[in-house]
């Protein structure tokens, strides 16, 4: 599969992890995506996290097994970790499938869905800003919307 298929986490702007999913990824790289996440995750050091699938159209049954599977393993981790969650969502049919996934498994931070990749960072910069991160914070806003960040002196 190529580039275009894979999941690719940029922690560029850490305590923000931005995972950016192809438009079909196999399973071998949704395991790969699970085991980067983990080894973020057992950092103890808390982030927050924005999944963008607009790629995606639909995801397959296994797909959303293997992800359901993996929150409700690893929740403790993601609850203790993550200050919350943001999806990017494109598809109308994705958004009816993710919505399936948190119905059958409880999210383990706060979420947030929208369709936009800005709207997303706004929302991962609130969830730090609650944190006591406001540095971190305004380098998440000042670099997706440069004109909505407060000069922080």
């Amino acid at each position: 599969m190529g580039p275009t298929n894979s999941i690719l986490i940029d922690d560029s702007l850490w305590p923000l992890l931005v995972t950016r999913c192809g438009a079909q990824p196999s399973p071998r790289e949704q395991q790969a995506f699970f085991s980067q996440t983990l080894g973020y995750l057992r950092r103890e050091e808390k982030c927050v996290a924005i999944l963008d699938t607009r790629p995606v159209r639909m995801t397959t049954a296994e797909y959303r097994k293997n992800l359901a599977d993996f929150m409700r393993e690893h929740q403790a981790l993601m609850r203790t970790q993550l200050l919350g969650i943001s999806v990017v969502i494109g598809s109308p049919a994705l958004q009816l499938a993710t919505s399936l996934v948190i119905h059958l498994t409880t999210p383990p931070a706060p979420y947030f869905l929208t369709t936009s990749l800005s709207e997303a960072a706004k929302w991962a910069a609130k969830c730090l800003d609650g944190a006591g991160r406001s540095l971190d914070a305004e380098r998440i806003r000042y670099h997706y919307a440069p004109s909505m960040a407060q000069h922080v002196g």
